[in-house]
């Protein structure tokens, strides 16, 4: 089983360097600012009837395209996604399409998964898979990677990851391969993310305010049903709040998940029935996202403990048994 630490610590955004709208014919232009960006109307979308179950944050509907990359700007476009059970990561999709006109000369790309922080990757990948450029289709048809020799991407429900890619070491720093994304809705697309040219991750929606969300998806294999299906990408939570502790009762370790809307300190708690803290659980600076803390109390007896979580002013508490 894959094993991720969060880490804590504050990222800023960068510039988002290139935006363009997928049109048809598309346009070799590749002025790098927020002014290139038009609106295309597109009448076509993708057909799903292939899959026997779907679930995805983009529309279907390509809007825009994002050029990847020059040496040193935008590179490692990826979408963050949650296992929704104990699950094998087995593929990846991709929606790709080249701004030349002349799609016979594509460069090589590297496919990879990132273990997440709570919101952005954490190198080192996971894993790193080179595909040829020759392999590569575009859109409307997908490119898709077989990602099921890896046995070691493996999750357990609720673990974060990341899918993404970038042009291959090989290849030439400016490219004609291109992302395509939907229109989207801005609050809810900071799962769809990139390396920027201030070296650090951003995401679209934060530094544009752009809702886009790029056409990445990912299929697991649930352990428990063996059912694949397709996973759609996390979204910041709408709220602050508390969930778990899953298992509950618990012996000797459950494992809480933290909803943060906006970056902050926070403090993770237990109490006993009589307000006396017994340990803290988590505490510091937590990026906006879906945290998992686990807590196995070290020497707490049989019994009913509150756990409480603070933000600035804001308080929320649970109850968890524990049984031994």
């Amino acid at each position: 089983m894959v094993n991720v630490m969060f880490n804590t610590k504050v990222i800023s955004a960068a510039l988002m360097s290139a935006v363009f709208v997928v049109n048809l014919a598309f346009c070799a232009e590749s002025t790098k600012a927020p002014e290139a960006m038009k609106i295309y109307n597109s009448e076509s979308t993708l057909s799903v009837s292939d899959y026997d179950t779907l679930l995805f944050h983009d529309d279907g509907n390509p809007q825009y395209y994002f050029p990847l990359p020059d040496e040193w700007d935008d590179h490692y476009f990826n979408v963050r996604f949650s296992a929704p059970d104990s699950c094998k990561l087995i593929s990846a999709e991709f929606y790709f399409t080249d701004i030349s006109g002349d799609s016979s000369d594509l460069p090589d790309i590297k496919v990879l998964v990132w273990p997440s922080t709570g919101l952005y990757p954490e190198p080192p990948a996971y894993d790193e898979i080179l595909i040829e450029g020759a392999s590569i289709s575009l859109y409307p048809d997908p490119t898709i990677v077989d990602l099921d020799l890896n046995d070691t991407l493996n999750f357990g429900a609720g673990m974060q990851f990341h899918v993404g890619w970038d042009i291959a070491d090989t290849a030439a720093t400016d490219t004609i391969l291109a992302m395509i994304s939907d229109d989207g809705i801005p609050e809810t697309t900071f799962s769809s993310e990139y390396w920027g040219e201030m070296g650090m991750w951003g995401t679209i929606s934060a530094n544009w305010g752009l809702g886009v969300n790029f056409m990445i998806r990912a299929q697991v294999l649930i352990f428990e049903d063996t059912t694949s299906v397709w996973l759609e990408p996390d979204r910041i939570p709408s709220d602050f709040s508390l969930e778990g502790p899953y298992p509950n009762p618990f012996n000797p370790e459950t494992s809480l998940t933290i909803n943060l809307q906006k970056p902050q300190n926070i403090s993770l708690r237990a109490y006993d029935l009589s307000g006396r803290m017994i340990e803290e659980i988590a505490g510091g600076f937590f990026p906006a996202g879906r945290h998992i803390v686990s807590w196995k109390p070290a020497s707490a007896a049989s019994g009913t403990y509150i756990i409480k979580l603070n933000a600035g002013d804001q308080t929320v508490t649970a109850r968890a048994t524990l049984m031994k």
